[in-house]
């Protein structure tokens, strides 16, 4: 299912939907969700990265991920799916060709937020197709939800709320999109107690390739080089 939504400026930002829930396995939440239990590490994102948009260079951003090592050990079927299916849906949306990532950090990593504390950094993608398969539920009013700018590259929650898509996220649901040149971010839950987690996917294309990744986002995101 095509998306979109038209700014202020008519820019219309689009997005693409497909429930994948038919095909994943039977026990995938719980599956996933466990691993989220046993193998997610914390991390503190200092947004002095080339991709942040934070109004400081001194803000601190606490996020939880499962990084791409783990999910191929402990999720083989996501990992094959990110490789196969997840990548073939997306093939189907562009005219270039579509790859995976090679460095396994970068592929599919599970982020996760953990009550009304977390929140996921305003920044810009470095890869040119994003892929995200929601995990769990948050419908409108309960957080959670992607925040877009539809006017472009801009810094800050307040800029980019101002004139914004929110896509609030549907459990099994796999949403494609690009945003190298559309700041954006993950509000927090409202719910103290909530969950939020989604399986994260970085494709390349021909024209903006894994090669072009900014040097300093590995560090930024996984704490190596």
């Amino acid at each position: 299912m095509r998306e979109a939504a038209r700014s202020a400026h008519g820019i219309p930002f689009v997005w693409h939907t497909f429930d994948m829930r038919p095909e994943l396995p039977s026990n995938w939440q719980t599956d996933i969700l466990n691993v989220v239990d046993r193998e997610s590490v914390s991390r503190v994102l200092i947004s002095a990265s080339v991709t942040s948009r934070e109004i400081s260079e001194d803000t601190r951003v606490p996020v939880q991920i499962v990084g791409g090592a783990a999910v191929a050990r402990c999720l083989p079927w996501l990992h094959s799916m990110y490789h196969g299916r997840f990548r073939d849906i997306a093939q189907s949306l562009v005219k270039e060709p579509v790859s995976a990532a090679m460095d396994i950090r970068r592929g599919i990593n599970l982020n996760v937020q953990y009550g009304n504390q977390h929140r996921y950094e305003c920044h810009v993608d470095s890869n040119p197709l994003e892929g995200l398969l929601y995990v769990t539920d948050h419908p409108p009013g309960s957080g959670g939800e992607l925040v877009i700018s539809n006017t472009g590259d801009v810094r800050g929650e307040e800029e980019i709320a101002r004139n914004a898509t929110r896509i609030h996220p549907v459990a099994g649901h796999l949403i494609f999109f690009g945003a190298r040149h559309r700041s954006h971010y993950v509000t927090s839950l409202v719910d103290p107690n909530d969950t939020r987690v989604v399986a994260a996917m970085n494709f390349y294309l021909p024209s903006c390739t894994e090669d072009d990744r900014p040097e300093d986002l590995d560090k930024h995101l996984f704490g190596v080089d």
